[in-house]
């Protein structure tokens, strides 16, 4: 996946401006594919010369303080929908944890468990969080947008919840 199709739909959610659009990242999407604020704004160009977004009329010129609103356009909507019906291969998951715990093991003389514990107080925090947004924004009837919405983030809480427990046990493990 990449940027693109994530910037496509936070514009088809909401047409926004860039830093609205950054904001949004950093408060939904973002928690599932992060995003730097200058990377979302490069993207934006590329779409924009992509011919699949474009900047909505503003009575003044853009500039600082009069920012830029995106929208999608058809061509991204067409783009948009056939890449979200392509069966993709599961990513292969890069975690510096797993080969610090292999590298613990092969020297045999290295402590894990505060790394273990660090990691543990992380994905609590980040389970609390994911349960407060569950809370807060889906408690209402829901239409089919919403339900799509809270399948997403039931698997960052089904995710945070196996790293818990993975922790947790790894301690026990190893006490």
């Amino acid at each position: 996946m990449s940027l693109r199709f994530a910037i496509l739909t936070a514009l088809t959610e909401k047409s926004s401006t860039g830093i609205e659009l950054a904001r949004r990242f950093d408060r939904s999407i973002g928690y599932f594919w992060p995003a730097t604020h200058q990377q979302i704004y490069r993207e934006l160009d590329k779409l924009l010369d992509a011919g699949l977004i474009a900047v909505l009329d503003c009575p003044e010129p853009p500039g600082r303080g009069n920012p830029r609103t995106f929208a999608v356009l058809p061509a991204g909507t067409d783009e948009l929908r056939d890449w979200s019906l392509q069966v993709m291969d599961a990513p292969k998951r890069r975690d510096p944890l797993m080969v610090q715990i292999r590298a613990a093991s092969a020297l045999g003389d290295v402590d894990i468990r505060p790394l273990l514990r660090e990691h543990l107080q992380r994905h609590e925090a980040r389970l609390a969080q994911y349960v407060d947004i569950e809370r807060k924004q889906f408690a209402d009837g829901l239409d089919p947008r919403s339900r799509m919405q809270l399948m997403v983030l039931r698997a960052g809480i089904a995710t945070e919840r196996m790293w818990v427990e993975w922790c947790r046990e790894s301690l026990a493990a190893l006490e």
